[in-house]
């Protein structure tokens, strides 16, 4: 799309994969002096050059292109699967300072380590001299390679586990529901009407969800979901409640958090309004002071449900996708276009 908002059509549209498969996360970066875009999803990860995109749209016919991703990167086969089956990749971080790309997957693999040099996959975080066998989703993976080569993963299991990226090993496992029970002094509880009150613990059998994690530095924060019983399905219901935190990451020390009404799909840091900014169920975003992980305010989106958010420091933007195929674009809290597919 044209990003000045002069046309709400998209210019040009490429097709990844077929249709019967679902791409979760696409991101940008910068790796041996060019610009890649990171296409994750049931294929596994795809490798486009940007300058590709570029050049397509310089010689546009129509809008719709074909183009080869310069690489493919491939999970294992599920050893839970019934056949075997290739799982998706969720979710995906990139270290610059060793060009090493990250993916978070569905099985018991758990994170993928790829050297971009190469095109070989390195390792992966899990396995069972991890115990990290479980086979829950993670949904998130953030690569911090300047405290070091730091690698946070996060998924429905509720917990924020640390890695050594470049050795693969297990540092840390923090569970996020038994941290903010513990700290419940620094806790802010905003779920009335969710079972919660101002000096309860989590509702008793619930499950919680880690789906977002982003940093400032050196602090971390997080937000997810819980839902009682076990269907982890029903993430825009009447029993869903959410939650964002923060912690000190050389200390790996809770700082501050908050219980929402609502449940929160992503989140990710905005530089100019030195907040985090997250979003999920309520089809708003929520802005976070980021030295006290304080609520700040609010502003109304177009989707209903939030997926996916990004920012961009020049110019100052944030871009909100959500169900519908819409994308809304703020100019810091006001929204100033939405495009939908």
């Amino acid at each position: 799309w044209d990003s000045t908002g002069a046309s709400t059509e998209p210019i040009i549209r490429v097709e990844a994969t077929t249709a019967d498969k679902v791409l979760y996360d696409v991101q940008f970066i910068e790796s041996s002096g060019d610009t890649l875009l990171v296409v994750s999803g049931d294929p596994g990860i795809l490798l486009y050059k940007w300058s590709a995109f570029l050049n397509a749209m310089d010689n546009l016919i129509d809008g719709n292109v074909v183009l080869e991703p310069i690489a493919k990167f491939k999970p294992h086969p599920s050893p839970s699967g019934a056949f075997g089956e290739a799982v998706e990749i969720n979710c995906t971080s990139y270290s610059a300072v060793d060009n090493m790309l990250y993916g978070g997957a569905g099985d018991a693999f758990g994170c993928y380590q790829w050297d971009l040099r190469s095109e070989k996959l390195v390792g992966t975080f899990g396995g069972a001299e991890n115990n990290r066998c479980s086979g829950d989703y993670l949904h998130d993976v953030l690569s911090i390679p300047n405290n070091n080569h730091l690698v946070l993963t996060a998924g429905e299991d509720g917990a924020i586990t640390f890695w050594d990226g470049k050795e693969r090993k297990l540092i840390e496992t923090m569970n996020v529901q038994n941290t903010m029970n513990t700290n419940k002094q620094s806790v802010s509880w905003q779920a009335q009407n969710k079972g919660f009150g101002s000096t309860q613990q989590w509702s008793s059998g619930s499950n919680l969800w880690v789906s977002s994690m982003d940093n400032k530095g050196d602090w971390l924060a997080a937000v997810g979901g819980s839902e009682s019983g076990n269907n982890m399905s029903l993430r825009s219901g009447p029993n869903t409640a959410g939650f964002m935190a923060t912690w000190h990451l050389p200390t790996r020390t809770f700082n501050s958090g908050s219980v929402t009404r609502e449940s929160y799909n992503a989140i990710t840091y905005n530089q100019n309004l030195d907040s985090f900014v997250s979003g999920g169920n309520n089809g708003r975003l929520t802005f976070w002071d980021s030295a006290t992980g304080e609520c700040t305010g609010r502003s109304g989106c177009t989707p209903s449900m939030i997926y996916t958010l990004s920012c961009n420091t020049v110019p100052s933007m944030i871009v909100a996708g959500g169900t519908g195929g819409s994308l809304d674009c703020f100019i810091d809290r006001v929204k100033a276009s939405n495009f939908t597919t």
